[in-house]
């Protein structure tokens, strides 16, 4: 059975890779997404290699630039989807 550990390493490196994927879809670079949140295109960087803590607000600022939800970007939904209603009150 893997250690916690282990599944939050596996968890943060899926949500690399989604957030990797998405600004490939959607043509956007990590130095665009990273101004857009307002954070170093090294620390998305790092995100995208799957650094295990993501600070919410940036999660929320990332997921409403991308288009999905923070639930689809932490691997908790399969569909990437914003919820109804998301792009209204951003």
């Amino acid at each position: 059975m893997p250690s916690a550990h282990h599944r939050d390493r596996e968890k943060a490196l899926a949500t690399g890779q989604r957030l990797t994927a998405l600004m490939d879809e959607r043509g956007i670079t990590a130095e665009q997404l990273s101004s857009k949140v307002r954070i170093q295109s090294s620390t998305l960087e790092n995100f995208c290699a799957g650094h295990p803590s993501i600070p919410s607000d940036v999660l929320r600022g990332m997921a409403a630039e991308l288009g999905t939800s923070v639930e689809y970007l932490l691997t908790s939904s399969d569909d990437p989807r914003p919820p109804v209603g998301a792009r209204e009150m951003a």
